[in-house]
């Protein structure tokens, strides 16, 4: 540069680029660590049938797996009807209907009784999209590590290019 000072600004760039890295690489491992302890918190044990069976939920992976089990569940139970194509109520013959008028009556409230399949997507929606949540939290957590690593071999690459 003209003015003399482009080993300078090459450098300060550099150790910007390194300190910016670092602090990405100690957010995601923060926000990697604030998941798992948010899963042990909830103390969930995984299913037989999920990967691993019978192991605490505590990373992405048992996240998801548990999650899809959740919802391959929720499937069967519903003999492959999802919450979509689940009626929201029962008629007085128990019969599901999405008619709100001539749903049954709750004796109590007089609401319109509420098909049990409706409700069983309802928690499990809810449980998949909680464990699904950590799922994404963790891997945006890895993204923002890698993130901050390419940044420090960014900015050590332009400190060192400003030393010649």
């Amino acid at each position: 540069m003209a003015d003399g000072n482009g080993p300078l600004t090459t450098r300060a760039a550099g150790v910007s680029t390194l300190a910016a890295g670092l602090w990405l690489i100690g957010v995601g491992i923060w926000a990697r660590r604030d998941v798992r302890h948010g899963l042990e918190r909830e103390r969930i044990k995984s299913t037989s049938d999920a990967t691993p069976g019978g192991a605490p939920v505590a990373d992405a992976a048992a996240a998801r797996s548990m999650a899809e089990v959740i919802r391959d569940n929720t499937l069967a139970s519903t003999g492959g009807k999802t919450y979509g194509e689940t009626a929201a109520y029962v008629d007085a013959e128990g019969h599901p209907t999405d008619d709100r008028e001539s749903a049954a009556k709750d004796l109590l409230t007089g609401a319109p009784r509420e098909n049990p399949e409706h409700a069983l997507w309802i928690q499990s929606t809810a449980l998949q999209t909680a464990l699904m949540e950590a799922y994404l939290a963790q891997r945006l957590a890895e993204l923002t590590v890698g993130l901050g690593a390419v940044f420090v071999g960014v900015g050590a690459g332009l400190a060192a290019a400003a030393r010649r």
